[in-house]
């Protein structure tokens, strides 16, 4: 909590990415998809395949549980975490690894996911099922398997009429009726006559034109094609069309699909080992389109590794997955063989090679420059083509290491081109990606575990940054500006020396950055303190923390800040996933302490929890009257999707809907025009219009708001086009007032306010540091190339008194140093070791 006021001027102390190519899913192995419609997004169900933890499936398919992906575009798919695993269905041998491949329908408001496994004591696989009130879970498996069943990959098909029927494989390709409850057989077993000879698994079923197809993996030959029949009803007879996708010619011998329709184009899911070419028990996800003949039989597929999709230009283009190629001269490998999930190259080897990539989308506003991931011994040059028009020649320089080279667009191309790269001199140039202007990343580091070093991008060296980071670090903590103090041998506190004053908001801050240092030293002095004199151990408050102490510990006010709760709760689960337990200080127990005290609030009169239930948004203050408003700088979605995975409070599935929601939220909070947000606004986004507090306009809260939205975009990249749009319209605006004289306080509509909130003893506009450190964080997500000015600024920058003699040693000395972090790299989730 930054400022508060009240009446005039009285201050109030009221007591939380993937390819657009094939394969489309980039972090883990993925196999067996079945795809669905569900309200306007693609849900994707695949099983997962692992590298096995037992002996005897080392050369044979194992697989523990189930991730949910979903997709409005194809090109970006959210990972929603586990749904399933052999350890929570009461049926399954927990030591089976035999989740295969799985299916969801929708019926009666309800979500029914069917998955095969090995129940305990038993040989044979077994079919269950599973049920959520959303088609992202979380699923409750029922206690035991479909009775009838004995086999694998259930495919649903619920037809016009609401009849379900559920087909599966098992010496042969069977089906049956399903009862209106989803989860018995309402009819006996039938086989499914009329196929080809040979094995066959994995039905898919569907319906197009009054035409049922019945489509399946088949071994005409040596290996799995992908094969299908027609018939009229649900229950055929069926009718041997053909081939829909021929047998891999890499030698991939299982395949496995699912066939939808979405927004007008039908897709084929199916899988390959692209990340695997060592092992075919470990495959990926691949789509491409689908069509049909007048008569309704299926063409057959050609895979492709462009897949489908457009490519936003400003992202980096995965060339490697070509369209096209010369017949000589390029080669594709991995970038490193020892994590292939980092991806492919290609290597340009002859003068004139070149490689296409199709349906890139430049948008209407024009590139200014194009940027290339590129390594060659001995240098070269290339020259970028779109749509048969030259637009850039890039020189490639020689070295043995891999470089970001950027060039000049010639004649900026504007809509949907195809590109061509081509070498014009020099030989054996490889290329990782390339991509237009600034090139943020697509892809969170939930998903890839890395993290994106802005500073480096730009050309300091790693030794320049760790020493500019530890400057900045030794600054708050132990230089001449510090704000952090050691009491005794156990406790610290961090103070805003300006308010003379100890405050949650500072105190949860230094936790935060102490376990990202890796400081346990800082973290448990902090922590102590906080917990001796800012936690209330009883008491209506109970859980919660002063917000504001003075140094000696004597409460200012007894009432909360949410915003401490917040980093409150997180630090402390990166604690306990970095440093364990066990070290004097349970850091899990008294994070979900927090949050238990916070939900046992609900329903009191005068303190509420900090997450207000109805909107599932953070409150301002958990009280009767600062829960009817919220902080826009208070919200950090990624946090909720922290406490989701580890916090292990039995309330999953909620943090992950608040995630959602602030998200939501802060597209309505932001300004569409200039990017502002107010200090304080209803949780509707819309402006207070109250008399009684100053918060409508942007000023110290709201320096924060860029800062949280690179963070969310850097760990989860869940609203990735909305936060680029973010980025790119705040940091126009302020360009646009100069970008070494914008001030640190306006309208959200951009224009001057007519009250100055004053900062301690002063009341003055200036030129922040702490708003140019989150202006310049917000880097992170931008695609426009003026993001690089805005980060050069806050490199040379000092932290120095202004003209008039302040110096903000506390909130510009924490924001300069959390946009270190980010623009280093160095702020991150922190896994369980």
């Amino acid at each position: 909590m930054r400022h508060l006021y009240l009446g005039i001027v009285t201050l109030f102390l009221v007591i939380l990415k993937t390819y657009s190519q094939n394969p489309i899913i980039s972090h883990s192995f993925t196999a067996d998809p079945t795809a669905r419609v569900f309200d306007g997004k693609v849900y994707l169900y695949p099983s997962h395949d692992i590298k096995s933890p037992v002996e005897r499936l080392k050369d044979w398919f194992c697989m523990e549980d189930y991730h949910i992906y979903s997709s409005q575009n194809l090109v970006d798919w959210t990972d929603h975490g586990v749904i399933l695993s052999q350890n929570n269905v009461p049926w399954v041998d927990s030591e089976s690894y035999s989740m295969w491949a799985p299916d969801c329908v929708y019926k009666n408001g309800k979500y029914y996911f069917y998955f095969p496994a090995k129940p305990k004591n038993m040989k044979v696989f077994s079919v269950g099922v599973a049920v959520s009130d959303t088609p992202y879970g979380p699923f409750m498996p029922d206690w035991k398997p479909i009775e009838g069943i004995q086999g694998i990959d259930p495919c649903v098909l619920i037809d016009k009429q609401g009849s379900a029927y559920i087909y599966w494989a098992g010496n042969g390709l069977r089906m049956a009726r399903l009862k209106d409850n989803m989860k018995e057989l309402a009819s006996a077993p039938v086989l499914i006559e009329g196929l080809p000879e040979g094995f066959k698994e994995g039905p898919f079923v569907f319906e197009r034109n009054g035409k049922y197809y019945l489509t399946f993996p088949w071994v005409k030959d040596k290996m799995e094609t992908l094969a299908y029949a027609m018939g009229n009803s649900p229950s055929g007879p069926f009718e041997f069309k053909g081939i829909i996708m021929d047998e891999s010619p890499t030698g991939c011998w299982t395949n496995h699909h699912s066939i939808v329709e979405y927004n007008g184009q039908w897709y084929l899911f199916y899988h390959h080992n692209d990340f695997s070419p060592e092992a075919d028990k470990r495959r990926s996800v691949r789509i491409d389109s689908l069509t049909f003949n007048s008569d309704g039989t299926i063409v057959k597929v050609k895979p492709t590794l462009r897949g489908v999709g457009i490519t936003d230009a400003r992202m980096k283009i995965q060339i490697d997955r070509y369209s096209a190629i010369s017949k000589e001269g390029v080669s594709v490998s991995f970038v490193n063989d020892e994590n292939k999930f980092e991806g492919w190259k290609c290597r340009l080897e002859k003068i004139k090679s070149w490689i296409q990539y199709n349906r890139v989308d430049f948008g209407s506003q024009p590139v200014q420059e194009v940027k290339m991931r590129v390594k060659s011994d001995k240098g070269g040059v290339v020259k970028i083509v779109a749509d048969d028009e030259d637009i850039a020649t890039v020189k490639i320089p020689a070295g043995k290491d891999w470089c970001v080279v950027k060039a000049c667009v010639e004649k900026a191309p504007v809509g949907v081109c195809d590109i061509r790269v081509s070498l014009q001199k020099g030989a054996s140039v490889e290329i990782d990606w390339i991509g237009f202007d600034a090139v943020p990343w697509s892809a969170g580091a939930f998903e890839t575990r890395k993290y994106r070093n802005f500073f480096a991008e730009m050309g300091y060296s790693q030794a320049e940054i760790d020493a500019k980071l530890e400057e900045v670090f030794n600054d708050v903590f132990y230089g001449v500006n510090k704000v952090y103090f050691e009491v005794g041998d156990s406790m610290a506190y961090i103070s805003d020396l300006k308010n003379h004053d100890v405050r949650t908001e500072g105190m949860s801050y230094g936790m935060m950055i102490a376990v990202q240092f890796d400081r346990k030293d800082i973290f448990d002095r902090l922590w102590r303190w906080c917990k001796k004199y800012m936690q209330h151990q009883k008491g209506m408050f109970e859980g919660y923390f002063a917000w504001s102490c003075q140094t000696d510990g004597t409460r200012n006010s007894e009432g909360p800040a949410s915003d401490g709760e917040l980093y409150y709760v997180t630090s402390l689960i990166f604690a306990s996933n970095r440093w364990g337990n066990e070290s004097g200080i349970n850091y899990l127990a008294e994070a979900q302490n927090i949050l238990d005290c916070s939900m046992k609030k609900v329903g009191k009169d005068a303190v509420t929890p900090f997450i207000n239930i109805e909107h599932q948004l953070i409150t301002f203050t958990p009280t009767r009257f600062g829960a009817k408003f919220t902080d826009p700088s208070y919200h950090l979605p990624a946090f909720y999707e922290v406490w989701a995975r580890w916090a292990y409070d039995g309330r999953s599935r909620f943090w992950r809907e608040c995630a959602e929601r602030s998200r939501e939220y802060l597209h309505k909070s932001i300004h569409p025009v200039t990017g502002l947000n107010p200090d304080y606004n209803n949780y509707d986004g819309s402006l207070l219009h109250s008399d009684g507090i100053i918060g409508d306009a942007f000023r110290f809260d709201s320096w924060r708001v860029p800062m949280n939205i690179a963070l969310d975009y850097s760990w989860a990249c869940a609203d990735r086009e909305w936060q680029q749009e973010y980025g790119n319209k705040i940091q126009n605006f302020l360009y646009g007032q100069g970008l070494y004289d914008f001030k640190d306080q306006y309208n959200v509509d951009g224009s001057p306010v007519k009250e100055v909130l004053q900062a301690g003893e002063y009341k003055q506009l200036r030129h922040s540091l702490g708003l140019v450190a989150t202006a310049a964080a917000v880097s992170l997500v931008c695609t426009d190339v003026k993001c690089e000015e805005f980060v050069k600024q806050l490199w040379e920058a000092k932290h120095v008194p202004y003209e008039d003699g302040y110096l903000d040693k506390y909130y510009d000395g924490l924001l300069r140093l959390f946009a270190f972090m980010h623009l280093s790299g160095r702020y991150q989730i922190i896994f369980p070791q």
